[in-house]
């Protein structure tokens, strides 16, 4: 029986005795890992990329010898292997679109001739290698006969008669192999296999044995089949390693296998390829390449597949073309674009150039029915796009202009309805003007800033008018920080204060409506805004003079006087100044009582007073009280710190507290200390830990006070000194290991020194 037939009947026991055993990838085959073949992935109809089957450079003459020694490591006695083989080669001339010319050498290696034909041929070195395995077990025999490198790679010996003496010697089967593919693709309808259609193709030599119709996709596939012409039946697949059935053939199935086990994938990068020692990625089409210079252009051809990694040669073999872009075309001639694994095709070339396209060749990446099977087809482009991160853009141009919502859309005249992509799809265009209407709100897109847009600018909405106005609740869309900084910034913020052009009224807007502002509005500065914009807020009255007003951050009242506003001191005044006895209190932005002249009718809660005859520092605690202190820092611990000089009878006004201010304090039921400029709960569990008288303040005084992290049972002062309180006493910590091992990840409180001097000291924790 000859090797050949031993090949195809026991492939599994030739696994089983060693012939077939992969070696670690070498060069540039470890860009692919190679891994056991499953049969499941075996496609009738792909076979092996173009990309890999045509690479002439996949490996040099050194990598193919050391790939040989490594399969087999000594022979038989008596016998050549074919890492040992060696042959004088005859000169053959250049074949047009084929093979360029072999010059002959003496006794050229079977190494230094699977490398050469497969660069002059442009035919893969692996593929030459698997085609020897695949005919004659001549790769990985340690006793192979002469007759099996006669007909090394079955080349002119058909499966019914008998080889064509002619072609017989290694030399010449390598080299007319790798013509003979180079003839498939030179001329590929002239065959009885041909890529891009539904081929019938036998099982078996036999006819009984059937055929199925398999589309194939390259004319690498194609070819093998015109060298080979059965694909494998479902016995042969179903037994990868052996024999199938009397209607099994395994010459594809065995070719398949066998590249699979040494050198990995058979179709990873056919049409996106880079080389080992080269980052640069290209896409590959025809005879052509385009360079993919980003890495979303290269996500958004996912589809084409993974990136192969092929020789330098092979790559130069295609026509550089321009940088690879979003626009696509197909050998129909329709243009789509791509992004996010889908094609949308165009229906005119003013939408292409729009989209930064072309319909000339320079415009588009022109690809192949088969290449663009792999994206999922979409609506039909238009002139409105939306992103996944919440954008919206007119394209023109070239250009991106983003629209605020569908009213501006539809109010600049675009068509409704639009497609919705990622936004890398309108990465690179340029940024034009936002497509805005007037008189509304509007968000920057990642923050929590709002901006109001009217009179061709766009006026910043000011912290305390956001809520006053619900600005928030109104907003009509997002735009981004770049798009708003197309629009001219106003002089001045939008802080809630508004007028119609035209009118002399001032209106405030507040609690979700809009005051009538009747005295003082000279001095208040507004912004104009059309009456639709006002008559969306409802009317709440009007604020003259005698009305009371307050912002929604403090505690503070205003009285409101022709041409100032008058801070009152204490409830009691406020009643007293109130016509029935009973306040009505309006809450008003910021901006209002920033902007209004105040006059010295009473003291500020929360602030710090004396006069000039009574050296005696206070805290005004809220409206009714006063609390006397020592020390300046027991107010600025706390954060308290504005301070200013008053007469003696306003300060009177205020009952004293019986307690001097400390560091600590009462909130309600909530104890706090005093720290570092901000106050930090305590449990009723702690209090215990630090022996402070605790202070009541008033409920204002307390909404004023910025409360930082719940204090722990550790304090540091400010010569860095850590202490442990326990029992009423502080005991210091010597060591940071300590602290840590005591802490168990609590933080420390940094104190002033009379906070720590106000407690005993204990022993060394």
């Amino acid at each position: 029986m000859s090797r050949r037939g031993l090949v195809a009947a026991l492939g599994a026991l030739a696994l089983a005795v060693g012939l077939l055993v992969p070696i670690a990838p070498i060069g540039p085959q470890a860009a692919t890992p190679a891994a056991a073949a499953d049969a499941r992935q075996f496609d009738a109809g792909d076979i092996i990329s173009d990309a890999l089957f045509f690479d002439g450079g996949s490996m040099s003459a050194d990598e193919v010898q050391a790939f040989l020694s490594g399969k087999v490591r000594s022979c038989l006695s008596g016998y050549t292997c074919l890492k040992d083989y060696r042959q004088t080669t005859s000169t053959k001339a250049a074949v047009d679109y084929r093979c360029n010319a072999y010059n002959g050498a003496s006794n050229e290696s079977a190494a230094t001739i699977i490398a050469r034909v497969g660069a002059a041929c442009g035919i893969s070195q692996k593929v030459l290698l698997v085609l020897l395995e695949k005919e004659q077990s001549l790769v990985s025999d340690n006793w192979p006969t002469s007759d099996q490198y006669q007909k090394a790679t079955g080349y002119a010996c058909p499966d019914t008669a008998a080889c064509d003496t002619q072609y017989l010697g290694f030399f010449n089967q390598v080299y007319n192999a790798a013509l003979q593919f180079k003839r498939y693709a030179a001329s590929p309808t002239s065959w009885n296999h041909v890529a891009g259609r539904v081929n019938a193709i036998r099982y078996s030599p036999s006819a009984a044995c059937g055929s199925s119709n398999v589309y194939i996709q390259n004319q690498a596939t194609a070819g093998l089949y015109n060298y080979t012409p059965y694909q494998p039946n479902p016995a042969a697949l179903n037994n990868l390693y052996g024999t199938g059935d009397g209607c099994s053939a395994y010459g594809n199935r065995n070719f398949w296998r066998i590249y699979t086990d040494w050198f990995g994938s058979t179709t990873a990068g056919s049409s996106l390829v880079r080389t080992l020692s080269n980052p640069n990625v290209y896409i590959l089409s025809g005879t052509v390449k385009y360079p993919v210079t980003t890495q979303a252009i290269l996500d958004a051809y996912a589809p084409l597949g993974p990136v192969g990694f092929v020789s330098q040669s092979y790559l130069d073999s295609f026509t550089t073309q321009q940088v690879a872009g979003r626009v696509m075309r197909s050998p129909g001639g329709t243009i789509y674009f791509t992004d996010a694994s889908i094609k949308l095709p165009f229906n005119s070339c003013g939408l292409v150039a729009d989209y930064g396209g072309q319909c000339s060749t320079n415009g588009f990446v022109q690809l192949t029915d088969d290449q663009l099977s792999g994206f999922a087809t979409g609506p039909a482009m238009g002139p409105v796009l939306g992103t996944t991160a919440g954008s919206r853009y007119y394209i023109t141009q070239g250009t991106k202009r983003e629209i605020l919502d569908s009213a501006s859309q539809a109010a600049a005249g675009l068509p409704s309805g639009y497609n919705v992509l990622t936004e890398n799809a309108v990465a690179t265009l340029g940024l034009g003007q936002p497509i805005v209407r007037d008189g509304v709100f509007a968000s920057q897109r990642g923050s929590s800033s709002f901006v109001y847009l009217g009179n061709g600018q766009r006026y910043a909405v000011d912290a305390g008018a956001v809520s006053a106005a619900q600005v928030a609740t109104r907003s009509t869309g997002s735009l981004s920080g770049a798009s708003l900084a197309k629009i001219a910034a106003a002089s001045s913020p939008f802080a809630g204060i508004v007028s119609v052009t035209g009118s002399p009224d001032v209106s405030v807007l507040a609690d979700g409506g809009r005051y009538t502002w009747k005295t003082g509005g000279a001095t208040l500065s507004t912004v104009p805004v059309p009456q639709a914009f006002l008559d969306t807020y409802a009317p709440k009255g009007q604020i003259a003079a005698g009305s009371n007003v307050k912002t929604a951050g403090s505690a503070t009242v205003y009285l409101v006087m022709a041409d100032k506003l008058l801070p009152v001191g204490a409830w009691e005044s406020l009643v007293a100044l109130s016509a029935n006895g009973t306040p009505v209190i309006s809450i008003v932005p910021d901006a209002v009582v920033n902007a209004m002249p105040k006059g010295p009718v009473a003291l500020t809660t929360n602030t710090l007073v004396r006069s000039d005859s009574d050296a005696t520092v206070y805290l005004i605690n809220g409206v009714t009280s006063k609390i006397a202190m020592s020390n300046f820092a027991y107010a600025t611990e706390a954060g308290i710190s504005t301070f200013s000089f008053t007469t003696q009878d306003r300060i009177d006004a205020y009952a004293r507290s019986s307690t001097l201010l400390g560091f600590g304090l009462t909130c309600g039921t909530t104890n706090y200390v005093s720290a570092g400029g901000s106050v930090h709960p305590i449990t009723d569990e702690q209090k215990a830990l630090y022996p402070f008288t605790f202070v009541a303040l008033d409920g204002y005084t307390c909404k004023l006070l910025t409360v930082g992290s719940p204090a722990t049972s550790f304090i540091r002062t400010a010569n860095g000194m850590i202490y442990q309180l326990v029992g009423g006493q502080k005991r210091p910590i010597t060591t940071m290991a300590r602290f840590a091992e005591l802490s168990q990840g609590q933080s420390f409180l940094n104190v002033h020194d009379l906070f720590a001097a106000a407690i005993p000291t204990g022993p060394t924790a």
